[in-house]
This record gives structure tokens, C-alpha cells and sequence, in this order.
């Protein structure tokens, strides 16, 4: 069996380039090869004569718009300076030996023409925020929607928010209509969906927990750090996470180690660079504590069983946007006090009785492996 998959796994991205490997190596562990479609949500570049005609009604105004942006790169603009060169660099060795794509491309506008539905048993979306609302374009392969094919499954998307409203889940309706088999990374997500579609929608683990502590070991790197050190691996910009992070090192007198995510990191004492996700994991598997405001960064402190603190990426509510994934998770897992709110006072705790949680953890990961061998056996 072979299963054309679908999700970010390119991206510079830890989560999102683990989490990819992790749903492909799961498949393996299972006895099923599987590959991502190398997709573009640019069109083909060989209907050059549509381009062409495309480019010369489109007005002058609208095309140095479109170059300006291109330009800039948006929010993630400082990925491609000098001083990212080595954490670019090291995201593309890791993903051209270990996340398998396939070897043909396709594009949005002629995949239709291009695809071999034959080529594959199954089709499968993948994790991370492949549904969010906020990342919606019509363009995107994750509603598996370009063509008639043989089985179309989800395993653990997730929507990066809890907070769906009427008209997309209206769509939702119709685009999730055609799936043999749905699944949510979101507990609360997978039962609004199962109510609004009218049929089960299981909630499922994240890929990356659907392996092992010794399974990521056999990719992770070992970080060159003397002793025990406190690792902070922060996506946002808020001083509250750096802050505790400094008080924690205080506390322990141990040094805090920064990943290098954002410009504002670069000038930290013991600051990273070039971290590839390979390293990114032995660092989180070495740390004595984990600072992080990154859903992916707690996910796998949980697997390793380190000790961390977990904030909120965005400022306001814990519940706002892509914050609430987390504090749901930790709630299933009775650790919810791990969780820090920007309006109350930090505090320090007690260290983590992994024990309970990795029984936990044990049973969801039974369960969904089941829903993945349902998917490939039925």
C-alpha cells in the first residue's frame, strides 16, 4: 500500500517539520509507504501563455504590489537575511534525509490533468494547521478536493483555534463531505465537527506523539552544552516568557540557552544559531527546564519528560487563536497548572510527576493508532 499525504512540511518550522516526519515514519512502523506530494499553490509555470495574458490585465498598481510583497516576505521576512542563512540551511538538510516527497510536482491549477489517482491506495491530510481558518485559500491541497479519489482521510489536522465561525463551518460541510475517514487534532474541534457533519470525527493524537521518546531518539542530535541548562525556545516576541526564563536561571543557577526563532533573540547570551530540527530536538531532550510559548515545544517536553513552563504566544486571553491548543492539551493530560497567563504573576513549581501523564499518553497513543489502521485496513 502507498499513501499520497498532505501537510506543511517545508516550512521553517520545528513542529511543522517533525510533524510530518513523524505521521510518515508512524505509516512505516505500520508497514505502509507513503510520500508527500510535492504540491505548489503556484500555478503550473508551463502554461506560460495564460501567465503572460494574466500579467498584462492585471494593472501596473496591482503588480509592484504584488512584487513588494514578494519582496518582503511578510512577517517572516528575517528568515532569508545572513543571519537566519545557518538555520535555513539546516532545515533543508534535515528535511531533504528524512521527510520522503515525491518525486513529480504538481500544481493547483493542472494537478487535475497531472494526477494519477492509480499512483496511490490513499489520500491523507496531515497535521498542523491544515484547516485553520486563518490560513484558508482555496488553492491549498487539504480538503483533498482536485480530484476524484480512491480514499481520502485526515489524520490530525487542526484548525489552530477553537473559535470556528458559522460560515466555515457551513464549509467545512461541504468540503469535508467526501471523506472516508475524519480526524482532529482538537478534542473540542472533533466534536463541534462531529455534531455540524453529522458523523464521527475522532480525536487523535499529534503525529509526533504518536512515536516514542526512543524513536526520536534515533534522529536527535546531542547538543554540545556542558551541564545542565535551562532551554528557552520562544516563538513570540513577549517579555513576560524571556523574563521568567531569567528568574527561573536565578533560581536553579543554571545558564538559559536561546533558540534563535526571532531577530530579537539574536544578542542573547548562550543565543543558538543554525538549530536544525534534528538538533532542536536533542536540545529539548537534554534541558534540565523548557521555557516555551510553542504548542510542539510542550508536546515534546511531555515525551521526553522534561520538566517546562508553558506560556501563551499571543498577548491577551489563553484561549485567544492559537494559545487555546495548549491549554486543552495539558488540561487532558491534568497538567493545566503548566500553563502560564500574562496577567497573573509567573510562578515557579514543583517538578512533573511524569508517571500518570505517560499513562496517559500510552492510551491515546493506542487509540490513535487504531484510527490510523482503520484508515489503511478499510
Amino acid at each position: 500500500m502507498k499513501i499520497a499525504l498532505f501537510t506543511c512540511h517545508h516550512d521553517p518550522n520545528y513542529g511543522s517539520m517533525l510533524q510530518a516526519y513523524a505521521l510518515a515514519k508512524a505509516l512505516s512502523k505500520l508497514g505502509v509507504e507513503s510520500e508527500y506530494l510535492n504540491y505548489s499553490t503556484s500555478p503550473d509555470p508551463y502554461k506560460l501563455i495564460r501567465i503572460i495574458k494574466g500579467l498584462i490585465k492585471t494593472p501596473l498598481v496591482r503588480l509592484f504590489s504584488i512584487i513588494r510583497k514578494r519582496k518582503s516576505g511578510g512577517e517572516y521576512a528575517f528568515f532569508h537575511t545572513p543571519e537566519f542563512s545557518s538555520t535555513i540551511d539546516a532545515y533543508e538538510r534535515f528535511h531533504k534525509l528524512y521527510i520522503p516527497v515525491s518525486s513529480k510536482k504538481y500544481y493547483y491549477d493542472t494537478i487535475k490533468q497531472k494526477l494519477n489517482v492509480k499512483d496511490y491506495d490513499a489520500y491523507m491530510v496531515g497535521s498542523d494547521q491544515s484547516w485553520s481558518p486563518h490560513l484558508y485559500k482555496p488553492n491549498n491541497p487539504y480538503f483533498l478536493d482536485f480530484a476524484n479519489l480512491p480514499k481520502r482521510c485526515s489524520y490530525a489536522p487542526s484548525f489552530g483555534t477553537t473559535d470556528l465561525k458559522d460560515d466555515y463551518l457551513q464549509l467545512l460541510k461541504q468540503k469535508l463531505s467526501y471523506f472516508d475517514f475524519l480526524s482532529c487534532r482538537e478534542a473540542a474541534n472533533s466534536k463541534l465537527l462531529t455534531e455540524t457533519l453529522g458523523r464521527k470525527v475522532t480525536h487523535v493524537l499529534d503525529p509526533t506523539l504518536l512515536l516514542t521518546s526512543d524513536d526520536w531518539n534515533k534522529i536527535a542530535k546531542a547538543p554540545n552544552i556542558k551541564g545542565d541548562y535551562i532551554l528557552a525556545y520562544i516563538l513570540g516576541e513577549k517579555d513576560t516568557v524571556v523574563k521568567f526564563a531569567e528568574k527561573l536561571s536565578v533560581k536553579h543557577n543554571l545558564p538559559v540557552y536561546y533558540v534563535v526563532t526571532r531577530p530579537k533573540y539574536l544578542n542573547k547570551k548562550n543565543a543558538i544559531k543554525g538549530v536544525g530540527p534534528d538538533d532542536w530536538l536533542g536540545l529539548i531532550r537534554g534541558a534540565r527546564y523548557v521555557v516555551t510559548d510553542s504548542y510542539h515545544g510542550c508536546l515534546f517536553c511531555i515525551n521526553y519528560n522534561v520538566n517546562f513552563y508553558a506560556f501563551s504566544k499571543r498577548k491577551g486571553d489563553l484561549n485567544v487563536q492559537d494559545n487555546a491548543r495548549i491549554v486543552e492539551f495539558l488540561g487532558i493530560l491534568g497538567l493545566q497548572h503548566r500553563s502560564q497567563n500574562d496577567k497573573d504573576n509567573p510562578q515557579m513549581m514543583q517538578d512533573v510527576d511524569f508517571i500518570p501523564v505517560n499513562k496517559r499518553i500510552e492510551q491515546l497513543r493506542e487509540r490513535s493508532v487504531g484510527y490510523l489502521k482503520q484508515c489503511i485496513e478499510d
